[in-house]
């Protein structure tokens, strides 16, 4: 069956780019077999048009398929640097957050400080109004007594008086 050097026609027609010389003609088929009808002729040019179109469909749907893809990347990188802006977003709140959970653990560190100062203190001043409470109780006792002294030194002057006057008024007489 005779057939054509399609890589070499295809080559001719639509250049590659990867620089390969064309291929040389092929030197195991007999001169006459070159030589065709001019039915096989067109019918080679006719496949090797058809094979063109389609290597162009190909290369066209490659094409739309490769910007899809750019469309896609671009999509997605703007899509990751969203996504890379909102995790360097949380990450700033999150420190931030843990500064002010930092600060608030050392203002709650100082505030229960001071409690634990004012308990003390408040001790303290609590013992000293029950010393006070019981000097002022002391006092108060005293005081009673002392009322009560002067009640009996007060009673024992009445009843004494009275009678020192008239002793006193008897020799006079």
């Amino acid at each position: 069956m005779d057939s054509l050097d399609l890589d070499q026609v295809m080559d001719e027609i639509i250049p590659r780019g990867d620089n390969r010389p064309p291929a040389p003609p092929a030197a195991s088929f007999p001169a006459r077999q070159r030589l065709r009808p001019p039915d096989d002729a067109m019918a080679a040019l006719d496949l090797v048009s058809q094979a063109a179109a389609a290597i162009k469909e190909l290369e066209k749907q490659s094409a739309q398929a490769v910007a899809r893809a750019h469309t896609t990347a671009n999509a997605v990188r703007e899509k990751l640097e969203r996504a890379e802006e909102r995790g360097d977003h949380a990450e700033a709140a999150l420190r931030k957050s843990e500064a002010e959970a930092a600060e608030l653990s050392a203002a709650l560190v100082q505030t229960r400080n001071d409690i634990e100062t004012l308990q003390s203190l408040l001790a303290a001043r609590q013992a000293e109004l029950a010393a006070m409470e019981q000097r002022a109780m002391v006092a108060e006792q005293r005081a009673a007594e002392s009322d009560a002294a002067m009640q009996r030194i007060v009673d024992a002057i009445r009843t004494q008086l009275p009678v020192k006057v008239a002793e006193q008024a008897k020799p006079a007489a």
